[in-house]
């Protein structure tokens, strides 16, 4: 295994790692991060089968993608290189074993488990480590962290479970690419996109999906610590609608459900029967063309930010448990600032002030969003407070797939969308590879030689106060352009019985359902 001097060589490579991925994480990291459900105390019972349920369907062409759709299965089914572990922020091996990153940061050797198969059978080695970063760097592939896996420069296969990857420039996000990314059969990727062959090295299979329904996991004997396995089963069920995801786990034919409004979802775990399971890091933010007018004006976007009502969002839709904020930095992290991150006050006057600064009144647009409730919950909040400014926003509301393919190819047909995201990265790897974000070739058509620089400070620092001081520099000049306006950083609040223990989260954002069991 890799020595702790190795360990703590990336931690203060990585933007003082342990406080700062720690405190950035998706879907697994605002108060304990990935860890998530520590409840339950009765013993294991085997062989039952989980039933789950989420509101959009499964994307098996998306797995390199980080899709929501595929939040509940994707661990299940697939396994990483490493994870980082919610605890102590550093990497831990999965299907590596043991890696070692030279001191100039430009090469890291990886040695991989031999003890591990794909659910057909076939043997897990370095070709498929290969193939699945050559897919991450391919742009059509659409993977997420492309930016950082483009920083590989060569890729060498030393034996089946030895590789050595070197990096054009110095390296410290490795890890960040390593956690979204899971490890693909380089023989059957092909076939994943049907959604019939889907081939991982996870604790479950994947036997039989039917689009728009359910998809069926079994538990995979061949499983390297199989006996570990407590489930027979896991089940997916598609419920768009709120209500009826809420009936389902009332009347328990459902044991865990994701995408119930956070509000019902405390209300519900008042219950004893029922408990609520906090995995949180994800963001909601407001998103614009600049290259349309009359998006093309800071003035509107700022009468915009003005115009937000974070704390009746957080309230009416996240149910208080998110953080209203205008910046996307943890209150830990290096770039959090207090002053900075509420700039933007809810201020219709100031608002009103900047459009007719501008010149910009009775204006219609669209509106682009995914087709969940709190996302069309937040829209619903923002629309009625534009609508007194005289910007009349309808919106285009899509499932999960279309949004992704959209901001894959940089053509949302909106200039205005909502767009969530995880926050599990480091700083530079946040601003690297956001696509609403980053410098190149960005979401939004924002770009600027200052914007460059402010981001090439941040991504090249390596020492904590450095990364401070980049981090405030680029937050100012954020705010002042207001192309992305954050609106809450909230935990992912989902719901489980309460005789359904052992479930958690990535700092991806997945939940692992893998880990679960029921409880006597």
């Amino acid at each position: 295994m890799r020595s702790t001097q190795t360990s703590r060589g990336w931690r203060a490579k990585a933007l003082a790692a342990a406080a700062t991925i720690a405190a950035l994480s998706l879907l697994a990291a605002c108060s304990g991060g990935g860890g998530g459900d520590t409840g339950g105390t009765g013993e294991a019972v085997e062989g039952k089968t989980l039933v789950a349920a989420q509101p959009v369907d499964l994307a098996p062409s998306s797995f390199l993608k980080t899709t929501f759709g595929n939040i509940l299965a994707e661990y299940a089914v697939f396994e990483t290189l490493t994870l980082i572990s919610p605890e102590s922020g550093e990497p831990e091996g999965v299907l590596a074993s043991s890696w070692e990153i030279a001191p100039d940061q430009l090469s890291m050797d990886i040695t991989l488990r031999d003890d591990v198969t794909f659910h057909s059978g076939k043997k897990f080695t370095a070709d498929d480590v290969i193939f699945t970063l050559e897919k991450v760097q391919d742009p059509a592939e659409g993977a997420a962290n492309e930016v950082i896996a483009a920083n590989i420069s060569a890729m060498d296969k030393i034996s089946d479970t030895e590789l050595k990857l070197t990096f054009a420039q110095p390296e410290v996000s490795m890890f960040d690419l390593f956690e979204s990314m899971p490890i693909v059969n380089s023989e059957s990727y092909a076939d994943n996109a049907a959604g019939e062959v889907v081939d991982g090295t996870g604790r479950f299979s994947w036997d039989k999906w039917t689009p728009g329904s359910t998809l069926e996991l079994k538990k995979y004997d061949g499983y390297r610590d199989a006996a570990n396995t407590t489930l027979a089963g896991i089940e997916v069920q598609v419920i768009a609608d709120a209500s009826a995801m809420l009936s389902a786990v009332r009347s328990g034919s459902v044991q865990y459900a994701i995408g119930i409004p956070a509000s019902d979802s405390t209300v519900l775990a008042q219950d004893p029967a029922f408990a609520l399971v906090k995995t949180g890091g994800s963001s909601e933010s407001l998103a614009f063309d600049v290259t349309q007018a009359p998006f093309d004006k800071p003035e509107v976007r700022q009468a915009i930010a003005y115009a937000i009502d974070r704390d009746r969002i957080n309230d009416q839709v996240y149910g208080g448990q998110s953080r209203p904020t205008d910046l996307f930095w943890k209150e830990a992290s290096p770039g959090y600032d207090e002053e900075q991150s509420n700039l933007y006050g809810y201020d219709m006057d100031k608002a009103a002030q900047l459009l007719a600064s501008a010149g910009v009144s009775n204006t219609s647009f669209d509106l682009l969003a995914v087709n969940d409730p709190a996302t069309l919950g937040a829209f619903q909040i923002i629309q009625n407070s534009l609508a007194e400014l005289g910007l009349n926003a309808t919106v285009t509301a899509v499932d999960s797939a279309d949004y992704d393919q959209r901001k894959a190819s940089g053509q949302m047909g909106a200039p205005v969308y909502l767009i969530g995201a995880t926050e599990s990265q480091s700083p530079g790897a946040t601003l690297q590879t956001r696509v609403e974000l980053r410098a190149e070739d960005n979401l939004t058509g924002f770009s600027s030689p200052e914007y460059t620089s402010l981001i090439q400070d941040v991504t090249t620092a390596t020492d904590p106060e450095v990364i401070r001081e980049a981090l405030r520099a680029y937050n100012e000049y954020f705010l002042d352009q207001a192309f992305v306006l954050p609106i809450v950083q909230s935990q992912n609040i989902s719901v489980r019985s309460s005789d359904v223990d052992g479930i958690g989260g990535t700092q991806a954002g997945f939940i692992r359902l893998d880990t679960a069991s029921f409880t006597s």
